[in-house]
């Protein structure tokens, strides 16, 4: 069975339109140069903010995260806080708004934002 990892972020200090950088993949300590993949900031969601920024650890708060170019279709998100989901009620173009679950004892804080498509 093949098994395949992604690991590690690339942060790239460029405000161009569009960035294209070669993917690699390293089998058995020897690296090999795959297809180029082109980053293209227009067909990119940019998140700006948040509100409110914090909220309480019994859940139930509305959560409206605005930006530009978000999905209108609620049936494409996966939102969790804390490892917890925070579904999604409502979404335009520029806002997404999820209701946040109860989080019992003090978790690591994290965020993960997935759009389908």
């Amino acid at each position: 069975m093949n098994e395949i990892t992604f690991t590690g972020v690339e942060t790239v200090d460029n405000e161009d339109a569009s960035y294209t950088c070669t993917a690699k993949a390293v089998i058995d300590g020897t690296e090999f140069s795959l297809e180029s993949v082109e980053f293209v900031g227009s067909l990119t969601s940019n998140l700006l903010s948040l509100s409110p920024r914090f909220g309480t650890v019994v859940g139930g708060d509305e959560l409206t995260f605005t930006g530009d170019n978000f999905s209108a279709d609620t049936s494409l998100y996966t939102i969790t806080i804390d490892g917890v989901d925070c579904p999604v009620s409502a979404a335009t173009s520029t806002t997404v708004t999820c209701t946040t679950g109860s989080r019992p004892g003090l978790p690591e804080t994290t965020l993960e934002i997935y759009i389908e498509g």
